[in-house]
């Protein structure tokens, strides 16, 4: 039984599967992603390694100005009673995640895409976005659903044109378009997921809601999210006022992503890499949106820290080196002047005078890129100082560069790393 191709887009097409063993088809059997004894080579039925899909969600309350009524609200922040998209991410089953996959596959325009009349009920999927999938910037949505497929979708093979060329075999559309319907499912299946994870009504049913004067408790928050997660342990997290502002949902996958049967993960599961949350166990806000505590104002500049990079010894906790401008170390020497950037959209930016950091194809730390395109997005442990990238922050050096002679410093993604110094990279304001 071939795959109709008319009800590829925005269906769920695996469900209609026999396990007849023909190319065409994936396999009814397949286990839950990162649950599999033997290895899966087939890209288009089984997601690996990114394995986990994690489905985050915003609660943004700060408008741009103060005194905005509620339909200015609610076009800038999306509707009042309801978080809002912050992205579908597919992490790692170890707890790491690739980022900026495939260069050839990124966009920069979302409206052209779907507006264009290449595929159907693509208008409709707009307005959703345009309503529910909101930026933290005046003006930056498209900019935030470019800047999710271009980091996420873009490592999620289940979309590869490929494998729509496979489900299509007797349609000889161009790459291009096959590439279109990977872009147009991303947004789609992000959307019904989201649209399933009711976060506000899960609180409300709690009486949980927003609020300028009450306050809630972590474990209070959690166990309203985790009864309506089919008993899962969700991840919360606040910003530096204690406020909550982001939800995170995890999940497994059974067969392509296209099918979207997500089977809900508890972030305990997650192993040794489960993310810190910065929420405190008593005193959480959640504030309504347009709400301004006194005192505070909307942002202002974002045009970041400036500090120098340090090398800890990671078993010690000493200071053994210094970055220079052009992101290899030294023991000794003046390190450069580093910038820590807030992206709009999350995580930090590091730039010397030389250009942007980014982490190379073979996982070393350079600083040299002029365009921010090619900036690499780094996390940053305010506490600690401590600077990390997909969800590591252990570095590696093969050496200690002694005297004028410099040394690359990597980032270290997985246990079989191989390493003979095991290093922290830390981050001191000037």
């Amino acid at each position: 039984m071939r795959i109709p191709k008319d009800i590829l887009l925005f269906k769920n097409i695996f469900s209609v599967l026999t396990s007849e063993a023909e190319n065409s088809y994936c396999p009814i059997d397949l286990p839950n992603t990162c649950r599999n004894a033997t290895e899966i080579t087939d890209s288009c039925c089984f997601e690996y390694p990114g394995g986990v899909f994690l489905q985050s969600q915003f609660w943004n309350y700060k408008t741009s100005k103060i005194g905005m009524n509620e339909s200015e609200i609610v076009k800038e922040l999306g509707p009042m009673d309801s978080f809002t998209i912050h992205g579908l991410w597919p992490d790692n089953c170890d707890g790491s995640y690739e980022q900026f996959c495939r260069r050839d596959l990124f966009i920069d325009d979302v409206y052209y895409i779907m507006h264009n009349g290449n595929f159907p009920n693509t208008k409709d999927l707009y307005d959703d976005l345009d309503l529910l999938w909101k930026s933290n910037i005046v003006g930056g949505d498209e900019s935030l659903w470019i800047h999710e497929f271009n980091k996420h979708g873009s490592c999620i093979k289940n979309l590869y044109s490929q494998c729509y060329e496979r489900w299509n075999e007797n349609d000889e559309k161009e790459e291009k378009l096959w590439k279109e319907r990977g872009v147009i499912d991303y947004f789609n299946v992000t959307v019904n997921l989201f649209k399933k994870l009711d976060t506000y009504s899960a609180l409300k049913q709690h009486n949980i809601v927003p609020s300028e004067d009450k306050t809630y408790t972590k474990s209070e928050i959690e166990n309203a999210l985790q009864e309506s997660f089919g008993g899962k342990k969700v991840f919360i997290n606040c910003d530096r006022n204690n406020v909550i502002n982001e939800i995170w949902y995890y999940h497994l996958l059974k067969g392509s992503m296209l099918n979207e049967d997500f089977q809900p993960l508890s972030v305990n599961e997650l192993g040794k890499k489960m993310p810190s949350s910065r929420c405190r166990e008593e005193g959480i806000k959640y504030y309504p949106k347009g709400y301004f505590p006194k005192g505070q104002i909307p942002d202002g500049d974002k045009r970041g820290q400036r500090g120098v990079l340090r090398i800890i010894n990671k078993n010690t906790g000493n200071s053994i080196g210094i970055v220079i401008k052009d992101g290899h170390w030294m023991s000794k020497g003046s390190p450069a002047n580093y910038q820590l950037i807030k992206s709009p959209f999350g995580n930090y930016n590091l730039r010397s005078r030389l250009g942007y950091c980014q982490i190379t194809t073979n996982n070393e730390l350079a600083c040299h890129y002029k365009n921010i395109q090619q900036a690499s997005q780094f996390e940053y442990d305010s506490e600690t100082g401590f600077i990390g990238y997909s969800n590591s922050y252990l570095w590696g050096s093969s050496d200690i560069p002694k005297n004028t002679k410099k040394g690359t410093i990597s980032i270290i993604k997985n246990d079989e790393d191989d390493f003979k110094y095991v290093l922290r990279l830390k981050f001191i304001s000037i």
